[in-house]
């Protein structure tokens, strides 16, 4: 009987040393599905910039704390410098360095390969600073070489980022903290995407010109290799403001925006780089305030006015109905940031009161949402 226990015990080592990871790894956890609120930032704030750091931690960054006046009158800044990493496990907020400047205007935020965070410039700062998440410190690295606002910034796969603003665009080494290159932009635009395409090349759409009201029906293509433009397909819709999401095929789904001065554009398209053309995907009820890709290949969205949240399938080009989830009406400058689990961190904004039509608050509120 000893010997038989013992037997069993050598097989059973055996099979641990092999392929102990299968055994001893725990389950994923598991998480209700649907929009819950989950913690609080440590202030309010909204104009803000959010990524998910490699520890599976959320890095949230800057943003404006004024609330706008009730009625007309000029919209106030006051710029935060302050940051903080929220963990979507605990729902606990805790502060982390401060910014080299405040930056509360449409700043990019990039992680890049080695777990630093690439964050470009933001209205009243024109230089890119670096976080590091190790020190918890943000360090200047560069001054850009144009004086104008970073419009979009592509993480490139040489770890080289791709930036383009409303006349020139340029190539930016993290590493050395220098540009390898410039290059103008023409046409110039404003409102346009920028999206990595899966052969490297990045696909620029839509916008308007700058300084004008005349939509560009002109798409672009940069090639790294080449460092060189292209034009690109037609849209079926000329827009601006609109959403572009990479797909799981390599194929671009280009939603929303608007033509100028405002009209929403409710249809949405596809990019195929294959063919460089685009087709028609589907109509919506909505112009979407966020959209990003989940897990599952479908497109998740925001709907700008009401906050509903809405999923796309991108197989069969039909927007779903409303999911039942909200976040509210008019969350203006919340941050929608994707983890890598499928769920998604809404955290912050400036908050609309439907019945007295102005402005509230701007929120401390984080939000997961669980498709």
């Amino acid at each position: 009987m000893t010997t038989r226990i013992l037997f069993a015990l050598l097989i059973l080592s055996s099979l641990w040393a092999c392929g102990g990871d299968s055994v001893t790894t725990p389950e994923q956890p598991t998480y209700e599905r649907g929009l819950h609120e989950v913690g609080t930032m440590t202030r309010p704030r909204y104009m803000h910039a959010a990524t998910q750091l490699q520890s599976g931690k959320v890095l949230i960054a800057g943003g404006n704390a004024a609330l706008p006046p009730a009625g007309e009158g000029v919209w106030e800044i006051d710029g935060l410098v302050s940051a903080e990493i929220f963990d979507p496990e605990t729902g606990i907020s805790t502060p982390t360095g401060d910014l080299t400047a405040s930056r509360e205007e449409d700043h990019g935020i990039l992680l890049l390969p080695d777990g630093r965070v690439l964050i470009t410039t933001g209205f009243g700062s024109l230089s890119i600073e670096i976080y590091d998440p190790q020190s918890g410190r943000f360090d200047d690295v560069a001054i850009l070489p144009w004086r104008v606002r970073t419009q979009t910034a592509t993480l490139l796969p040489s770890g080289e980022v791709f930036l383009t603003s409303y006349f020139q665009a340029g190539v930016f080494d993290p590493s050395k903290g220098a540009f390898s290159a410039t290059f103008r932009m023409y046409p110039t635009r404003v409102g346009h995407t920028a999206t990595l395409l899966k052969d490297g090349r990045v696909l620029i759409v839509g916008g308007k010109l700058f300084g004008g009201e005349w939509l560009l029906g002109q798409n672009l293509i940069y090639d790294p290799s080449t460092e060189a433009f292209s034009e690109a397909g037609n849209l079926q819709f000329d827009r601006v403001h609109h959403k572009a999401v990479l797909l799981q095929d390599g194929r671009v789904l280009i939603a929303g925006g608007s033509t100028d001065p405002g009209a929403p554009v409710l249809t949405a398209e596809i990019y195929d780089p294959e063919t460089d053309t685009f087709s028609a995907a589907g109509t919506s009820a909505m112009n979407p305030r966020a959209a990003l890709l989940l897990p599952s290949g479908k497109v998740f969205f925001i709907h700008s006015d009401n906050g509903n949240i809405s999923i796309y399938n991108p197989d069969t080009r039909v927007f779903s109905p409303p999911t039942g989830y909200s976040i509210g009406p008019w969350r203006y400058g919340a941050t929608v940031t994707p983890l890598e689990d499928g769920r998604v961190v809404i955290a912050g904004g400036l908050k609309w009161s439907d019945d007295s039509h102005f402005w509230e608050s701007i929120t401390d509120e984080i939000l997961i949402f669980t498709p």
